[in-house]
């Protein structure tokens, strides 16, 4: 009764688009156990083929002290590192203190400032419902939603909360701009494609939304950049009360540099670079404030470990540790040593940073010569150890030749602590791509590869046998595959498969007061796209 109501309400463009949105819920469930290595393809792994769900954004939450939000729709800016054409959310209620209920969301690919491209906002639900209730401490993951887009495409996610949410869970530092619609409105904003309404937050902060997955080839895995504001891609400035606005909405921070290496080395590697970055966090203890976050030993295993698809973490934490005074560096190795070990029991791959020089900063705990003789202590055990499978030289990337204590002028955003974007840039040219181990999967097919080797063809009539047509059966290796009933008409036939190296595709056209004709081609055989696996 519902699909019948559905149907004859629903027009045809949205039809296509929930047809769609259906299909690819059957991939990505489906098992890809015991499937035959494709013609051609016996030397790839077979967890290297079918598709999976991987990680292309994430925001860490890291507190609920930035208040709530009631009878307003909330729309956040996200940028996934990978494209694709199906996608799913994930929303956190960590740090909630009650039940909080999303009462409708969607997510479009954003034009500018709080706007939509028109015609791209797809409902997003959970279970087949468009609404979830989430208790504290809890996340919602979305069910699949089809929707193109291309990496660094700007994605919108609009929430509408009819009731008040409570302690909003957040990722503090943003460096994004997100919107909402003015307290007590009372209007579900969130399939309006228009700015109209929309208020840009004073906060940068990313609230509730801190995911967003992909599905991907088999072959994709993700690196989770894990650490503090250096991570975050934090700015500072000389003036506490002057904020530094270089890195707002710039997608600068060397996670992002990182990825955008990843996506013009040729071949691409197939690798998402994630930001778990929390600004002022710490290893051994909780931030100095709630918006610094839990310690990163009890937040690696939800903040990168359980992030899908995801094979390295890379670890630049312990400078907060010294600042504070809160550990020495003998502390501090002790505690990238149970991150090591986490990372390790979950089956990644793990690369250390070293930590970056800031004599000169303030408070002078982070500049002062005690720092810098723990900070060395540190880079030295992390250089030689030989404990990670490969270290990122943050620390010579960024220093002052003259003076190896401080940041080198050029990279210094003001405070002598955090680099600015010219900063983030060398720290993201440190990463050697070879040190990201990735899945190990071959690496994917090259452009002309893939012209080589079509996934379907378009078979017409030929013209010449065009007048007087009847219908033309097309058969794909004598299976038949279609029916051509208009001499303009054509049918799309798939070229992958298992059997041979080739695709036999025949046409046999009858016409009317004549005898039929057929035509035969054939084409080079693709292998068969695997069924998606993976959380």
């Amino acid at each position: 009764m519902l699909r019948r109501v559905l149907c004859d309400r629903m027009p045809p463009r949205r039809l296509l688009l929930l047809a769609a949105a259906a299909l690819a819920v059957v991939a990505l469930r489906a098992l890809d156990a015991g499937a035959a290595p494709a013609s051609g393809a016996a030397a790839v792994p077979a967890a290297c083929t079918g598709a999976r769900w991987v990680a292309s954004w994430l925001a860490s939450p890291s507190d609920a002290a930035g208040g709530a939000f009631k009878a307003q729709t909330l729309r956040t800016i996200v940028t996934p590192h990978l494209g694709g054409g199906v996608l799913r959310l994930r929303l956190s209620n960590r740090f909630g203190t009650q039940s909080v209920t999303f009462d409708r969301v969607t997510v479009g690919r954003r034009l500018a400032g709080a706007a939509v491209v028109p015609g791209t906002l797809r409902t997003v639900t959970f279970g087949g419902s468009p609404s979830v209730s989430v208790s504290g401490g809890q996340e919602a993951v979305s069910d699949p939603v089809a929707l193109t887009f291309n990496a660094f495409d700007d994605l919108a996610v609009s929430i509408w909360f009819a009731d008040s949410t409570g302690p909003a869970t957040e990722h503090f530092i943003g460096r994004q701009t997100s919107y909402a619609t003015l307290e007590d409105r009372g209007e579900d904003r969130t399939g309006d494609a228009s700015a109209d309404g929309f208020t840009a937050l004073s906060s940068t902060a990313k609230y509730f939304v801190t995911g967003l997955d992909v599905a991907a080839p088999a072959s994709t895995g993700a690196v989770v950049a894990f650490g503090d504001s250096l991570t975050d891609g934090y700015e500072g400035s000389p003036s506490p009360l002057l904020p530094n606005l270089e890195p707002l909405d710039a997608n600068g921070a060397y996670p992002d540099v990182l990825q955008r290496r990843v996506l013009l080395s040729i071949p691409p590697p197939g690798l998402a670079i994630l930001n778990a970055g929390i600004t002022g966090n710490r290893i051994l203890d909780d931030g100095l404030i709630d918006q610094h976050g839990p310690k990163a030993i009890e937040r690696l295993q939800p903040d990168a470990l359980d992030r899908a698809g995801v094979t390295d973490v890379l670890i630049l934490e312990g400078t907060n540790d010294l600042g504070a005074r809160s550990a020495g560096a003998e502390q501090v190795i002790g505690g990238l040593r149970i991150l090591i070990q986490q990372a390790r029991s979950a089956g990644k791959g793990v690369l250390l940073g070293t930590l970056t020089p800031s004599g000169g900063a303030e408070p002078t705990t982070y500049g002062d010569g005690d720092f810098e003789t723990q900070r060395q202590q540190v880079n030295f055990w992390i250089r030689t150890a030989g404990e990670a499978d490969a270290v990122v030289d943050f620390d010579a990337a960024l220093r002052d030749p003259g003076d190896p204590a401080r940041l080198r002028a050029a990279f210094d955003s003001g405070d002598h602590l955090h680099p600015n974007l010219a900063g983030y840039r060398a720290m993201a040219d440190a990463v050697a791509l070879e040190q990201l181990r990735g899945t190990g999967c071959p690496a994917p097919p090259t452009a002309a590869e893939r012209k080589r080797c079509r996934a379907t063809a378009a078979i017409r009539v030929p013209k010449r046998w065009r007048a007087g047509m009847r219908r033309a059966v097309v058969t794909v290796d004598g299976r038949r595959a279609g029916v051509i009933r208009r001499p303009g008409g054509r049918v799309r036939v798939s070229l992958r498969g298992r059997r041979g190296a080739t695709v036999t595709v025949k046409v046999r056209v009858e016409r009317s007061g004549r005898g039929a004709v057929a035509q035969t081609r054939r084409f080079a055989r693709c292998a068969r796209v695997g069924r998606a696996t993976g959380r």
